[in-house]
């Protein structure tokens, strides 16, 4: 939170293939100011009295609500993001900023933690109220991370083909929403502080090649390509259109007053934005040949070290990694027994011997995995055998699309209605959907939740990408993740709980994307096709997942090269360049699949926890009733709360 810079984010689906998989559902990239999680929440204010007539839980809320504004005066992207009406919270908002990305920035940010903890620590844990007191545990949790990370500063990568700075700020800059007249002159204020921005960041590239630790040649001509790309024909670049569409739309500006913003933006974006790209390629390729490292974080000095930091800091999971690394084999290994069982339900499996023999082969590499050179050295089963369950999976969808609607809102209402069996009833929201520009069709997310402001949070919109040619079960099952009961849902919930203004900040990329995951699934037996199909593909979505998942611990914790997990992944049935471009993507983004799929793992852990318990006395609606209301939080923290604060009993009451 306070060691990097980041930008504010949405909750996307993104797509698999040549750029990413479809299961790293969101964009969490190091970029602009400390890192600001949007998840909604309501301020209380306090006024000004003599600290000694507060109680504990007041002067609490004081250091806090501090904070809150401290961090959004930093950065005015991420406020804008956060909040729609800056003086509602007391924000400063005369002066306009993009943050500062250097080491010299995150070393202040490191320094500004340690003196938040001290402060916080001399609270009286003990007199908090039980909410106060969870955002005590979830701040000291979320600095102590921090510091802990001050040793590998620069591991992280700002910069990256598909999470990098360079191809999140055009699109947070597309989606910026033009409230009041104040907004535009914000915008354009921040497009002219682009080329500062960038020096920042490469002040701090620069720092990295110093050290060896400079992103890979590969990974360097992708973000240089990327670059040019971007500014290929300024006169024409999408930014333009865009900003002269929203221009257009705003209603309280004179005609002369519209052409004289689209003039002016013209004039920076050509004059600024488009400069700073062209320094950023000039540096970068400066730069290139200066990293010592073209794998993963394993081989680094500390690799190993910083992989088992960033695992805990951003899935919230405490256990070793080669724990979690056995859960993960453990759910591959019980997906895939589940798909042979189901292949020989199913009438379209051509043949159940031969898929039984696949699976157990699948099961056998996964089981070896542990070591990549044990399992490289496996004969596995024949292309063709795999083929078969690819097969059988791919007419499961096929049969099962051909039994829903493909409209989006009418797949919102449905999921929303029949989720009321298992989750709470929701607070009165309305929720857009909108289809991503024309534009921006190459670079966004097949679909994304776009987390409202904190103070608007009622209105919400959810993004779907014409260029994603969903099938029906896909697009209902990613409307879960980005919706009912997904992140729009969490959001809301959470946020009707009015907690405190900090947690806005204090997000765990394991418990929301591990959520989305969780329901996700869920989702699958909501869907009105055959179900026997249907929980086909819902375990081979799963059992990829795993299977990402393990090859991020494999070549990130275990030194798995391209070479060996090309031929892992070949004995499963995967191509030569499927291979390559999955370890591209886990390359430049490490623990990232953990998030989503280890999040989800561990709702389900806990899920069947409290359900041995409690027997009889369960209740599927009262478990996610308390994750929910207890919010974003690690699970070593949010197991205790549950645990020890409350159970999902059925005879508790319901909200």
């Amino acid at each position: 939170m306070f060691n990097q810079q980041s930008m504010p984010f949405s909750h996307a689906k993104r797509a698999e293939g040549k750029k990413s998989a479809r299961s790293l559902s969101c964009f969490l990239i190091p970029a602009l100011a400390a890192i600001l999680f949007v998840l909604l929440a309501r301020i209380c204010y306090i006024r000004s009295f003599p600290a000694f007539l507060f109680s504990e839980d007041r002067k609490f809320e004081r250091f806090t609500d501090k904070v809150f504004r401290e961090e959004m005066n930093a950065n005015t992207l991420n406020r804008h993001y956060i909040v729609a009406n800056p003086a509602d919270f007391k924000l400063d908002t005369k002066q306009v900023t993009l943050g500062n990305a250097s080491l010299g920035a995150r070393k202040k940010a490191l320094a500004s933690a340690e003196n938040y903890l001290d402060t916080l620590e001399t609270f009286d844990y003990e007199k908090l109220s039980q909410k106060h007191k969870l955002t005590y545990e979830l701040f000291q949790d979320c600095l102590k991370s921090e510091l802990a990370g001050s040793a590998w500063l620069l591991y992280d990568e700002p910069l990256g083909p598909t999470l990098g700075i360079q191809a999140q700020l055009p699109v947070l800059l597309a989606e910026y929403a033009f409230r009041t007249k104040g907004d535009i002159e914000d915008y354009l204020s921040l497009l002219s502080q682009i080329p500062d921005y960038f020096s920042s960041v490469l002040a701090f590239e620069k720092a990295k090649s110093e050290e060896g630790l400079f992103m890979s040649n590969e990974c360097a001509a992708e973000v240089v390509k990327q670059c040019r790309e971007f500014i290929a024909d300024p006169e024409s670049n999408y930014l333009i259109g865009i900003f002269d569409e929203k221009i257009d739309a705003v209603k309280n500006l004179t005609a002369d007053e519209k052409i004289s913003y689209k003039s002016r933006n013209r004039a920076i974006l050509t004059g600024y934005v488009i400069p700073a790209y062209e320094t950023m390629i000039n540096a970068l390729e400066r730069f290139s040949g200066s990293g010592t490292n073209t794998q993963g974080l394993c081989y680094y000095p500390e690799g190993k070290e910083y992989y088992r930091w960033l695992v805990k800091s951003t899935v919230g999971d405490d256990r070793s990694i080669e724990e979690i690394e056995e859960a993960v084999k453990v759910q591959m290994v019980a997906d895939f027994a589940a798909i042979r069982e189901l292949m020989e339900r199913s009438e379209g499996a051509s043949d159940a011997n031969e898929a039984a023999s696949t699976v157990e082969a699948w099961s056998n590499l996964i089981a070896a995995s542990t070591g990549q050179r044990r399992a490289a050295q496996q004969t596995g089963e024949s292309e063709g055998q795999v083929e078969t369950a690819k097969q059988t999976d791919e007419s499961a969808n096929q049969e099962a699309t051909a039994k829903q609607t493909d409209d989006p809102a009418a797949m919102l209402d449905e999921l929303r209605e029949k989720i009321s069996a298992d989750f709470p009833v929701l607070p009165s929201v309305s929720c857009k959907v909108k289809y991503v520009h024309e534009s921006l069709q190459d670079y966004l997310s097949p679909a994304f939740y776009l987390s409202p402001t904190i103070d608007d949070y009622t209105n919400n919109v959810i993004y779907i990408n014409p260029a994603s040619n969903y099938s029906d079960l896909e697009l209902f099952t990613t409307l879960a993740h980005e919706g009912y009961p997904g992140h729009l849902y969490q959001s809301v919930y959470f946020s009707a709980q009015e907690p405190d203004l900090l947690r806005n900040l204090l997000d765990v990329g394991g418990y929301t994307e591990g959520w989305a995951t969780y329901v996700e699934m869920y989702s699958y037996s909501l869907w009105d096709g055959d179900p026997v199909r249907t929980a086909l593909f819902q375990r081979n979505r799963s059992f990829t997942l795993g299977l990402a998942s393990l090859l991020d611990i494999g070549i990130h914790y275990r030194g798995y090269s391209l070479d060996q997990t090309t031929a892992f992944l070949e004995q499963l049935g995967f191509g030569s360049g499927t291979a390559e471009s999955l370890y591209r993507t886990i390359l430049e983004a490490p623990a990232n699949y953990l998030q989503y799929y280890i999040g989800y793992l561990d709702f389900c852990s806990l899920r069947d926890e409290m359900e041995q318990k409690l027997g009889e006395r369960f209740s599927l609606k009262e478990f996610h009733r308390l994750v929910l209301e207890n919010g974003p939080a690690p699970f070593y923290i949010l197991r205790k709360r549950l645990t020890e604060n409350g159970a999902p009993a059925a005879n508790q009451p319901q909200r």
